[in-house]
């Protein structure tokens, strides 16, 4: 069904039931007399569709995507920033594990690690290479990724992450797809005087969610990285 069909539904159902409604008043005007009842009828019937349309624009909102507030995005953000100044300073104890995604450990064959990634000119993550004094061919790795706000929604578990896999001792990082979202915005009027605290157009933020990969690696493993994912 086309966009405008999904918008205009709720619009004829609810055109339909005031119909309906309508009708009822105008048979009960030919059998009542009284003005009083009119009146009475009427402000039912207002009241019914006042109520009719809470309940079809709470349906509608069920699987609908909500603005963050004012407070909320400056939380996220400063919780990105906190995040990047430890990944940086490679501070591992000050990483925050809420946004760890995925772990592993790889064997190697060899002794050297490619880290590549295909079609890809500049590097779409961030590395941090961690070495260690074991003498086994052993790599660990840990990949987080920040939060990630798109005009006032928190879209960070509908965006994948780059995934990490593994080709012999390459480490081998494919970008996500491009993906397409639509979205209907409901705009409540009475917003400007409750206490919300949405987040206006005006101030929309756009808080780009990065991917860090933590990588253990011992001392004696070479790390070929040509596109510049290691941090120096």
């Amino acid at each position: 069904m086309s966009n405008w069909g999904v918008a205009i539904i709720p619009i004829l159902f609810i055109l339909v039931i005031s119909w309906v409604i309508q009708r009822g008043v105008k048979r009960a005007v030919k059998n009542i007399g009284w003005n009083r009842r009119l009146n009475k009828w009427v402000i039912g019937a207002y009241v019914a569709i006042l109520l009719l349309s809470v309940v079809v624009y709470e349906v509608l909102l069920v699987e609908g995507e909500e603005t963050i507030t004012t407070k909320e995005f400056k939380k996220l953000e400063t919780e990105n920033d906190v995040f990047e100044q430890a990944f940086l300073s490679k501070e591992v104890s000050k990483l925050n594990s809420a946004f760890l995604v995925e772990e592993w450990t790889k064997e190697l064959e060899g002794e050297e690690v490619n880290i590549i990634s295909p079609g890809s000119v500049h590097p779409t993550v961030k590395v941090y290479v961690e070495w260690t004094d074991s003498k086994e061919k052993l790599v660990e790795g840990k990949v987080y990724r920040t939060n990630l706000v798109i005009y006032g929604m928190n879209l960070k578990e509908k965006i994948p992450v780059p995934k990490m896999e593994w080709e012999g001792d390459q480490l081998v990082i494919k970008n996500s797809a491009e993906q397409e979202f639509t979205f209907y915005k409901f705009s409540d009027k009475l917003a400007g005087l409750s206490f919300n605290d949405h987040i206006l157009e005006s101030e929309f933020g756009q808080l780009r969610g990065e991917t860090y990969v933590h990588l253990k690696v011992p001392k004696h493993i070479n790390v070929v990285d040509e596109l510049g994912f290691q941090l120096n």
